[in-house]
């Protein structure tokens, strides 16, 4: 492909992939930058054309061949300007799947379990990702034997990108380190937010998947954070306590969003009639007072090399990759990958986020 050239001044035809904006529309390139294209804010039948974050724009011009994809990542109305992902060929673009892992209380092994999966998945080929949401407690980080010296809060203050804080972990995956910089992804100003999302964008180069490692609990970032991905998994074990916890985590997500679908992993089991008996009871309440079905993707068993895998700092997938408990996890894991993204306006990591922060106003 010939080398494609932009710049201020260039008026561009486009289209969307979108219902709503399907006519064809021109804009004027404003500003060029490295890693994306500041455009003018179209007029259309007399009012700004507002296409929401994470819309595929779709190029027309003659001169760009082969056809040619952006994404909106950010939209200034004051400025009157709009900005898009570096233009790629359509058969180059690139999608990744948000998968967020969330438990209604602490101790049932959820970022044990974020780890092993994000693991698994790459056995099975994937370049995994992990995002440690868990405001305050570096999990991740500890279980896995990392030290951070940068993280989300650096990004935010323009002192580094995105990809100066990833750090590179076991068996191929990555890991974003979170800290106090997750809570401040619900407030970022324009500069902020153009920071950021231009950061993830880069990212999809680096990741398939982003397997966000939430709080437990039912706070309103966690809660912010479950309904914005793509999948997410909520983790229970079989003590009544801990179910009644995960329904409570349900029944928040289910008031704020009545389509929303997780699916279950029950971890500890005695077996799998265990498993099959505690999902059949919280799909009974769910759907009886939720109108929610969610879905067991699998159960993982009761296995005593777990913890001295936490005390070791090495996660059993890799130690003991013939355990009960990795088999479970791996087909967990090949389950998902079986699974397509849930049908959803706008998917992936920027689309992910752009949630996040709008659900926050």
């Amino acid at each position: 492909m010939d080398q494609l050239i932009f710049y201020p001044g260039q008026k561009l035809n486009f289209t969307t992939d979108s219902e709503l904006f399907n006519d064809i529309y021109t804009t004027e390139v404003k500003e060029v930058y490295q890693d994306r294209l500041e455009l003018a804010i179209t007029l259309h039948k007399g009012y700004l054309l507002l296409i929401p974050i994470g819309t595929n724009i779709i190029w027309l011009d003659p001169d760009l061949k082969p056809e040619l994809i952006s994404q909106v990542i950010s939209r200034q109305p004051a400025k009157q300007t709009w900005s898009v992902t570096k233009p790629v060929p359509k058969n180059m673009q690139r999608k990744s799947r948000v998968i967020a892992i969330g438990s209604g209380k602490g101790g049932t092994g959820k970022t044990t379990f974020a780890i092993n999966l994000s693991l698994a998945l790459s056995s099975l080929g994937k370049k995994v990702i992990i995002l440690d949401a868990d405001i305050g407690m570096a999990n991740v980080e500890v279980l896995l034997r990392l030290n951070a010296s940068l993280n989300l809060t650096n990004v935010l203050r323009g002192e580094c990108t995105l990809k100066d804080i990833l750090i590179p972990g076991p068996a191929g995956i990555k890991v974003i380190p979170g800290s106090s910089g997750i809570s401040a992804l619900t407030h970022l100003d324009a500069i902020q937010f153009n920071r950021i999302i231009s950061g993830f964008v880069d990212l999809e180069e680096e990741g398939d998947i982003f397997i966000v490692d939430t709080g437990a609990g039912i706070s309103e970032v966690v809660l912010k954070f479950l309904e914005s991905a793509d999948d997410l998994i909520l983790v229970t074990n079989t003590e009544p306590h801990a179910m009644m916890d995960t329904y409570a985590l349900a029944k928040a997500l289910a008031y704020r969003n009545p389509d929303i679908r997780p699916y279950l992993v029950i971890n500890r089991c005695e077996s799998e009639e265990e498993a099959q008996k505690c999902s059949q009871i919280f799909n009974k309440a769910a759907s009886k007072f939720l109108k929610m079905q969610p879905e067991l993707l699998g159960w993982i068993y009761d296995d005593k090399k777990v913890s001295k895998s936490l005390k070791n700092q090495r996660p059993l997938l890799l130690s003991d990759p013939r355990s009960e408990y990795s088999y479970a996890v791996l087909n967990i894991a090949r389950k998902l990958l079986g699974r397509r993204v849930r049908p959803m306006k706008q998917s992936g990591i920027v689309s992910f986020i752009n949630k996040v922060r709008r659900s926050f106003g």
